[in-house]
């Protein structure tokens, strides 16, 4: 009989004694809707075990312990450990061997307009810059209350995504959809400026431009042209522009849905595919 994704979860458990430890990898069966829905009924479980691996829990120990002593921009790019953990809180892995571009981000901050952070256009650079700027005495890490423990917490969600990402790269992005789109609507000044950050988030803007059916030529148009029509796209399919309502629960599974119906009606490449897809989305109601 096929094991059920709880039973899979719980074969791959600790080693007996005597074993090195073992690493679980956290897994998506199947593809498309089922797979969402297979991947939500089992990630709490996926999670405790993903946080349970003697590496994760190494690494996040390791930071917690060494972030009181993280005082310069150097501390923390030339210490590859304390450098995966802040990195990869903010979905910044892939910059792991670019040291002097992190550390002149985090010594420039983001106070001055001028600050790197603040030229470029994914806003992941701004948040770090944000969180770890440097360029103010002491650095803004020093004082923002339970920054080490959210640090650690963000670390393990993009790090869970990552893993997922191995398996079903969709998967990952809307995993990470459902935690930074919340995360972005606290975080703008204006429903305008969230907008602004989500063109500027490349993973929100790929799962946002898809579910709204924009097509990749949308990105070539001009930020201000990108900005009116993805807002005025947002209005016509789920009734609002409002990011903060857009945020909610159930819109973003609306969203999350949308997403990965068209992504598989463009796999597919068939027109019966998106037949299906069509069907299923006109099935979706607007929010009131």
């Amino acid at each position: 009989m096929p094991q059920t994704a709880q039973a899979v979860v719980a074969s791959r458990g600790p080693p007996s004694f005597g074993q090195p430890p073992m690493s679980f990898q956290p897994f998506v069966v199947g593809s498309g809707l089922s797979a969402w829905t297979l991947l939500k009924s089992t990630i709490g479980t996926q999670k405790a075990a993903f946080g349970s691996n003697y590496v994760t829990q190494s690494d996040t120990k390791y930071f917690s312990d060494v972030f009181d002593t993280l005082d310069t921009p150097e501390d923390i790019v030339s210490n590859r450990r304390a450098l995966r953990v802040v990195l990869g809180a903010y979905g910044l892995s892939d910059d792991i061997e670019n040291r002097h571009f992190i550390k002149t981000v985090m010594a420039e901050g983001v106070t001055d307009p001028s600050a790197l952070a603040n030229k470029l256009s994914d806003r992941r650079y701004r948040a770090l810059a944000g969180d770890f700027d440097f360029s103010k005495s002491p650095p803004s890490h020093k004082s923002i209350a339970d920054l080490a423990s959210r640090t650690v917490d963000n670390y393990l969600a993009q790090s869970f995504e990552i893993e997922i990402g191995k398996t079903d790269p969709d998967m990952r992005l809307a995993l990470g959809f459902k935690r930074s789109l919340a995360e972005l609507a606290q975080s703008a000044t204006s429903n305008k400026a969230a907008w602004f950050q989500i063109l500027a988030t490349p993973p929100i803007k790929e799962v946002v431009q898809t579910a709204l059916g924009l097509p990749t030529e949308f990105s070539k148009l001009d930020i201000d042209d990108q900005h009116q029509r993805i807002m005025e796209k947002a209005s016509q399919v789920f009734g609002t522009d409002n990011v903060s309502e857009l945020s909610a629960e159930d819109v973003v599974e609306q969203m999350t849905r949308r997403f990965l119906i068209m992504r598989q009606a463009k796999s597919g490449g068939q027109s019966t595919s998106l037949q299906t897809a069509l069907v299923l989305l006109s099935s979706i109601p607007k929010r009131e």
